[in-house]
């Protein structure tokens, strides 16, 4: 899971809020408004992630936002307590965290892939066939290049990294033959 612990640690509580109240894929989808709307306006996101504000008043912004964008009470009230917190500029990194929490639950993960040159579709099909096996779950692919690896793919699948990269693989080479020659 990307983001810092704060924010991961936000997005499981909103997590479980969701869970309870019977809806945690609606909990992320207003958030996904909240968040989107505030980072679409530089004045909104100046305003409430800076606390050179007074509280008061980015609470006060909070609240107009969520009525406009009429959230949930569980919203309005996290974004508050976000305000009050002093942790505004966290909630990026919840949203994409609760998003991600949202997605394991229903079984799905998304997997960076990141090879040398682009993928041919049966190579993309036989990728996420193996990594769904791996991680146990249905596997959606974000896909880039990067001409430095050389060859071969690195896979993230959340906290697993799967480095089958030449540039790794000779930089392993080379710690061996340095530690021979030792």
């Amino acid at each position: 899971m990307k983001g810092s612990v704060i924010g991961r640690r936000y997005a499981r509580a909103l997590f479980q809020l969701g869970v309870e109240g019977g809806s945690a894929s609606g909990i992320a989808e207003e958030l996904d408004l909240l968040t989107d709307e505030i980072l679409g306006a530089p004045e909104l996101e100046r305003v409430l992630f800076t606390p050179t504000h007074p509280r008061s008043e980015r609470a006060e912004v909070m609240v107009a936002i969520c009525e406009r964008l009429e959230t949930s009470d569980e919203i309005r009230g996290f974004g508050l307590l976000l305000v009050n917190a002093n942790r505004a500029a966290f909630l990026p990194e919840v949203r994409d965290a609760l998003r991600e929490l949202v997605e394991r639950a229903a079984g799905r993960v998304e997997a960076e892939i990141t090879s040398a040159r682009a993928l041919e579709s049966a190579e993309v099909d036989r990728l996420r066939a193996t990594l769904s096996e791996r991680v146990g779950a249905e596997v959606t692919l974000k896909l880039e290049v990067d001409p430095e690896l050389l060859g071969g793919v690195v896979a993230r699948v959340g906290d697993l990294l799967i480095d089958g990269s030449v540039r790794n693989q000779l930089r392993t080479l080379r710690g061996a033959l340095r530690k021979e020659g030792a």
